[in-house]
Order: C-alpha cells, then structure tokens, then sequence
C-alpha cells in the first residue's frame, strides 16, 4: 500500500457526536454535519474498509468508484475490486435522496441473478451516504456501442442479447420494473462474454402501490427518465410494467446490431407523431426485423409482452430444426405412403356387388387412430444449442470466480451437469467436473496430512459430486 498517497476520509469528533443526536433523521441526509470535508479522489481510505482507485462513472443521483476492498487484498484475494455508489452532492439534498438508495439496495438484494449486479451493503461517512456493489471488468454499453458506430453481428450481440433479457424476466417475474433501461445502465465483460444489469435507482413495483404510500417518490420529480429509451406511457405517469422495460430493451439491441437508434433518439410519443419507422437492419432476417419492430411498438398493448417471448421470436426458438435423422425418416414415411396411393391408384376397379357392399361397411365404421411419429431430436444437435453455450460460459465463469459447488444455483458444478443433460458427450463440461473432483481432491489430501479426518471426507463428499464413479474417492480418507 505504500505506492498509494492515501488520506483516510474520517468522520470529526462533532460529526459523531451528531450521529447520536435525536435530531438527525435519515430521511433527510442534507441534515448530517459531515464536520470536515473530504474529496473523494484516489487514494482516499472509506471507513478504514475500502481504498478508492478510479472514478467510473456519475449520473444525476450519483457518481460511481473503483475500489479495493482492503480484507479481501489482505486475505490474498483474486479479485478484490467493489464499485462503491455515492449520493451526488447535488441529489444528496433531495428529501427523498437516501430513500432512492435505501430502495436500489433492496432492489438488488431482491433480484440475485447472474446477469444483475449484485449489491453488498449501505453505509455513510458523514453526510455521504453510499452503496457497495460487486465490480464488473469491462465497459458500459453505450461505450461498446461508441466503439462499434456500425453494429456488431448477430453472432456477437447473441449473449449480450440473451444476458439482457434474462436480467429483466427474472426482474419482471419478481414483480420490479427497471424503467431506466439504455446502454449505460448494462455492464459488458467482453473477456467473459457477459453483460449485467445495473442502476435500479428508479426501479418501481409492477403491482402499483397505494398513492398515498410514503415510501414512494415521483422519478419523473427527479428528472430520471432517460427520454430516448422511455416508452410512451412512462411519460403519461402511467403505472409500471414489464412492457415499458421491452421497448427500452428493444432500443437498446436495435442500437446494439446497427449503431443508431430507431427513432433518432427522439422521445415515444414524438416519434410517433412525426410517423417515424425503424428502417430494417439488413444484417438480420425479416422474422428478426419483426420480432424487432413488435418489441419497439409505441402503444403498449401491441408491445411484446415479456423478454421470453421477444428472444422466442427473434431468435425462432419455438420452431425446432428437425435433424438429418429426423428428416431422413420423413421422406421415407412419405414414398411409402406414395407408393401406396400409386398402388391404388393404377389397380383396375371392380363394380361386383359384393365389393360394393365392402366398400361401403368399411366407410361406415371408424377408421382406426394412425400411429403418432415421434422423431427425436439427435444428441448432436443438443450439443451445438445456444442453451449449452450459455452453461459453459457460466460455468466457466463460476469456475473463475471461485463458486464452485456454492451458492446453490449459481455455481460451477450444476452449470456443468446441466451441460451433460443436454449433451452427454461434451467433453468441457466433463473435463470441468473432472477439475472439481481434483481439486477437492487436493484439499482432502492436505487435510489428511495433518490429520483431519473430518475435514477429509467434507472435501471428498464435494469431489464425489463431481465425480460419483470414481473409485479412488471411496475410502480415500481412511488411508
């Protein structure tokens, strides 16, 4: 730490002793005396807990850090990076500014998803009060869109794409509606092929909250809606759904495959009156230039209704491909059945009375239920779904990150057996277990050495998840 010019930003004796005043409410942030100043600029030490590093970023609410989470640096850790969010100056004097954060934090803690920012904790140093978030590598979106003025290919923006809406169905299932939905407030990890959802600042309940309910405050007060990515009824004050997120979402890829944005980043309900149109993007097909103009509707009841069904109809999930297997067994279903018309057609018809009389039972009786043709989808094309793609990136990532059999859910180990549901012969996913196993394995080891025997079979039971055939892991503790 000594390369750091480090000044430790601290709180004054009258500063403390205004933190046990009755007086002082945390409603009203502007009311804490911060005592003496500080500026908040590299170097600078935050409750003896973080060191500050670089400024990445500031909005009207607030202005976001880098910093170094000074126990994980000293506990030898990988990645001991957190974004620290602090109240604006400016904002910090508004009546309902902490609440702002006090409702992000809880936003956050709500919705744990991989594709959303995960939020720590709240704490304040003198009259600023801040959040602690988890840190991203990488850049926002509207600087990754900067940097590619033309559009990138499908294939390129396909995770970006599915990461976003995955973000706002889990959000939308929960019941929140980001409604500051653009470029900025979207992270993307370029390395690990990852973006995540950031800034619910404004994020409100989809189930409107009574009027008089004093835990709300009015966005549009605060001048937060972004006007290019705002839908028609987020101007009219209309109540929150999960449509208003689609049309940001919408704008957001649309700017992403061309570089622009469809509608000259004029507001909804300009837009509409000029009658203006998203021109097609010629990269993409006419389903996803559709699929593309249903999300960006301007009336909201023509929007599509959820980010599940807009990456169902852009990217035409519904529809399965029917392999080479699958339509090798059609075309042999339908010249048989040729054949058998061909048959029948060039047989010389007979007028007896009898073969009359056949004829006519056997239009009489019900005509026996025809065999169903299930034609299965082969492994192979399983293997080579968007869906496994998806799963190793993830597991991958967990694997990085040091999540390996934990939290549940979110870790290393499931990623990869999922991967082997849909394609038991892919060797990644195999090769990742295999490394779990192993390094359990290790760990039992060293455990073993020192004669805890306990702490052994912990570690071999976790390897035996990996790896359940392997026989050496058996009795491997009580060597």
């Amino acid at each position: 730490m000594a390369e750091y010019k480090t000044r430790v930003a601290s709180t004054s004796r009258r500063d403390q002793q205004s933190n046990n005043s009755i007086n002082k409410s945390w409603s009203h942030p502007s009311q804490w005396d911060s005592g003496e100043e500080f500026v908040l600029e590299p170097g600078v030490i935050i409750r003896e807990n973080y060191r500050l590093t670089e400024k990445l970023g500031e909005g009207g609410m607030g202005v976001v850090w880098k910093a170094v989470d000074l126990i994980q640096e000293a506990g030898d850790s990988r990645n001991p990076y957190v974004a620290i969010k602090f109240l604006s100056r400016d904002f910090k004097d508004h009546p309902d500014a902490l609440k702002a954060l006090v409702r992000e934090f809880s936003r956050y803690k709500k919705l744990t998803h991989t594709n959303i920012l995960k939020a720590y904790g709240l704490d304040r140093i003198g009259d600023r009060f801040f959040m602690v978030m988890e840190f991203l590598e990488g850049i926002p979106l509207n600087k990754f869109i900067r940097n590619n003025p033309n559009g990138i290919s499908l294939s390129e923006a396909e995770y970006i794409i599915n990461d976003m809406a995955k973000a706002l169905e889990h959000a939308h299932q929960n019941g929140v509606a980001h409604l500051d939905f653009k470029p900025a407030n979207v992270l993307y990890d370029d390395e690990l092929n990852i973006a995540k959802v950031i800034d619910f600042g404004i994020a409100r309940r989809i189930e409107e909250i009574d009027e008089d309910d004093t835990t709300r405050f009015d966005p549009g007060s605060l001048g937060a809606l972004t006007d290019s990515y705002a839908s028609s009824e987020m101007f009219l004050g209309l109540k929150p759904d999960p449509r208003d997120d689609i049309y940001g979402f919408a704008c957001v890829t649309y700017e992403l495959l061309s570089g622009k944005h469809p509608y000259q980043r004029k507001k909804a309900n300009q837009a509409e009156n000029e009658k203006l149109s998203p021109q097609p993007i010629k990269s993409l097909n006419s389903q996803q230039n559709k699929a593309l103009l249903h999300a960006l509707a301007f009336n909201r009841n023509d929007r599509t209704p959820t980010a599940a069904q807009f990456l169902d109809e852009f990217f035409s999930r519904k529809k399965k491909k029917v392999g080479f297997v699958g339509k090798s067994i059609i075309i042999f279903l339908v010249l048989v059945v040729a054949s058998i018309s061909a048959l029948t057609f060039f047989k010389k018809p007979q007028n007896t009375e009898i073969e009359t009389e056949i004829i006519k039972e056997q239009v009489q009786q019900p005509k026996e239920p025809q065999p169903v043709v299930v034609v299965e989808e082969p492994p192979a094309l399983a293997c080579e779904q968007f869906s496994t793609k998806i799963l190793l990136r993830d597991a991958h990532k967990y694997m990085q990150e040091y999540s390996i059999i934990y939290p549940v859910g979110d870790n290393a180990l499931e990623k990869y057996q999922q991967v082997l549901e849909l394609c038991p012969t892919n060797q990644e996913a195999k090769n990742g277990l295999t490394n779990i196993a192993e390094s359990y394995k290790n760990k039992a080891k060293s455990s073993l050495i020192i004669g805890h025997i306990k702490r052994c079979q912990k570690h071999i039971d976790n390897a035996l998840r990996a790896a359940p055939n392997d026989p050496d892991l058996i009795d491997f503790c009580k060597k």
